[in-house]
């Protein structure tokens, strides 16, 4: 059985940082590799490395003595992932740990969804290296992010400061969402000896909850004393052939956020995708009602309006 200690970890932003704390928190070791311009302080990293993401030469020094390689970077693209994985093989990395960090992507529907092709790209490229042997690998997605700015801003569900809110074909469909410390806790799991065999050379799929638009409105309306929120209702399927439809007249270029409302929401797409969850296997619970409601009453107090 494989045994890792050593993590690089490339990124350490946003979600960066919460997998890192997670890192720390199961007992690994982990690097914090940066772009040689970031002004990000990595908390809690044993070392951090300021290096030219764009040099298989120095990535390779930075992931000499490293048991994995996760990256939280965003926006990945082949041409770029291909030199950081390559210099992990050069290094004599065991594992890498690609930055998915999606909703569905072993769905037929959803990889038909431009938003994904990069990492489609990106996941059949280290497929490859894993069949000749050159290196395993493993990746972790999780739906949409539960995190304030998505679900109290309107996007999905109420905006809390307007008092509308914008739902989808009835706004009862669930999606499977994550917190970014639960994201964390499952790249972490994942690598933790117990579990390293069952995660090699396949995906892992993690989430908090599982949410409609309809519950975070009610939710929020009850924590905002019964207010009623005018709402919007918007066709799944509209928006869809809309967004195709400005994809092709760009000649296939550009990230339409529209493309989001099908992964997360389209029938037949795999959005709440809790029977293909790793949660229990992993030995993270579920998030209970109450402890949904705290977060969001978090939230709202945050922002003043509780």
């Amino acid at each position: 059985m494989s045994s890792f200690k050593n993590i690089a970890l490339l990124a350490t932003g946003n979600l960066g940082s919460r997998i890192l704390t997670a890192l720390n928190n199961a007992g690994f070791t982990v690097t914090a590799i940066q772009r040689k311009d970031s002004t990000n302080v990595p908390k809690g990293a044993a070392k951090s490395l300021k290096v030219d993401l764009s040099s298989e030469a120095d990535l390779t020094t930075a992931f000499k003595n490293q048991d994995v390689v996760v990256s939280a970077l965003p926006y990945p693209r082949l041409a770029s992932d291909k030199i950081w994985m390559n210099a992990a093989i050069n290094a004599g990395v065991k594992r890498i740990v690609p930055s998915e960090y999606s909703t569905n992507l072993e769905n037929k529907n959803a990889q038909k969804l431009p938003i994904i092709f990069s990492k489609l790209e990106i996941r059949k490229y280290i497929e490859g290296l894993a069949s000749e042997g050159k290196i395993e690998w493993s990746s972790v997605n999780n739906g949409p992010f539960l995190v304030p700015y998505l679900w109290l801003s309107g996007a999905m569900g109420p905006n809390a400061k307007a008092k509308t809110a914008t739902i989808h074909d009835g706004g009862n469909k669930t999606v499977a969402t994550t917190t970014l410390e639960r994201i964390g806790e499952g790249v972490a799991a994942s690598l933790l000896p117990g579990n390293v065999e069952k995660t090699k050379n396949k995906p892992i799929y993690v989430y908090s909850t599982a949410l409609s638009e309809r519950k975070v409105v009610d939710m929020v309306s009850k924590l905002l004393g019964g207010v009623e929120f005018k709402e919007t209702d918007l066709s799944v399927e509209q928006i869809t052939k809309d967004a195709f439809a400005r994809w092709e007249a760009s000649d296939k270029k550009g990230h339409d956020f529209a493309f989001y409302m099908p992964f997360c929401y389209g029938d037949g797409y795999g959005g709440d995708f809790r029977d293909q969850a790793m949660n229990k296997e992993l030995g993270l619970k579920e998030m209970t009602d109450a402890e949904v409601e705290e977060f969001f009453k978090r939230a709202l107090k945050k922002q003043g309006l509780i």
